[in-house]
């Protein structure tokens, strides 16, 4: 028998963003979780194309050892990695996904990125870490954020 989780309740903040209200849910492990998994899927998915692109290359080299290439494209996620998405602008916007799909099951990913904007970022991100975490979050950089989101498409990294 599990342990009754029924009196632990996630913070909810709703928002107001133009003319509609968006109730975002605290996140959990969970959540974190499932935007790791979708990292690990998108590494996953570039480490083939690459691997691909490697083979093909070898073969018209002629004198390169496919598997030696073969072994500088299968790459694993550092946690340094894994935070520098958690701090940027689609990591935000994923994680603002997983939160607002509790109360709004039918909002997309893209429609999230439409609300994602440098007036709400700070609204949104408070709403979707417990107070306490917020300061000891990798996206409290909220400074280094604003900055980026303030500079054209070109000038980000």
């Amino acid at each position: 028998m599990g342990m009754d989780l029924s009196g632990f309740i996630r913070k909810k903040t709703t928002i107001k963003i133009g003319t509609k209200e968006f109730t975002f849910t605290e996140l959990n492990l969970a959540d974190i979780a499932a935007f790791k998994g979708h990292l690990i899927k998108q590494r996953k998915a570039a480490n083939e194309e690459r691997r691909e692109r490697l083979v093909e290359l070898a073969k018209k080299i002629g004198s390169v050892d496919p598997m030696e290439l073969l072994k500088l494209t299968d790459s694993t996620m550092s946690e340094d990695e894994f935070e520098s998405q958690l701090d940027s602008l689609a990591g935000v916007g994923h994680l603002a996904y997983l939160s607002l799909k509790y109360a709004h099951p039918e909002i997309s990913k893209e429609d999230v990125m439409g609300i994602l904007t440098p007036g709400t970022f700070d609204e949104i991100l408070g709403a979707l870490y417990a107070e306490e975490l917020i300061d000891k979050s990798p996206t409290k950089k909220k400074v280094r954020m604003r900055s980026r989101l303030k500079k054209s498409p070109n000038q980000r990294r």
